[in-house]
């Protein structure tokens, strides 16, 4: 996938963020940031030629990441990424208990995840530059 599709998916996923209440569907409000800041992140990693947009990698490197941790990413990750790593671990932390478990989350809580995604894409775009970003 290249910098484009992913970044025209992870709007999608925005404009249904939008339609959720976060209480009310916990599970697809947890899930659906989470993708879209997967897709995000991805982009950023496209961006510094870090991965290939080719499935399974392509060159010596790895294709698009399914989760801050896989596949492994050796490499030396720019500030900006390591934020937006951090930010996005916040958010697929959250499966255990509110996506596989029973938990819901709050309006606290609710906030704290759109802060999340907030600092991805704030990291994200400080390396994909604005006129990227659909």
């Amino acid at each position: 996938m290249n910098i484009a599709m992913h970044l025209e998916r992870a709007a999608a996923f925005e404009r249904a963020l939008a339609r959720l209440d976060p209480v009310e569907d916990t599970e697809l409000f947890v899930v659906f940031l989470m993708r879209a800041g997967t897709h995000r992140v991805n982009a950023a990693l496209h961006a510094l030629g870090l991965t290939s947009g080719v499935m399974g990698g392509a060159a010596g490197k790895i294709g698009d990441l399914n989760h801050t941790y896989k596949p492994k990413l050796d490499v030396a990750l720019p500030p900006a990424m390591q934020q937006a790593f951090k930010h996005l671990s916040l958010l697929e932390n959250l499966r255990p208990e509110f996506v596989r478990g029973p938990r819901v989350l709050d309006h606290a809580m609710a906030d704290a995840c759109r802060a999340a995604y907030a600092g991805i894409r704030a990291h994200t775009d400080s390396i994909l530059g604005a006129g990227v970003t659909p």
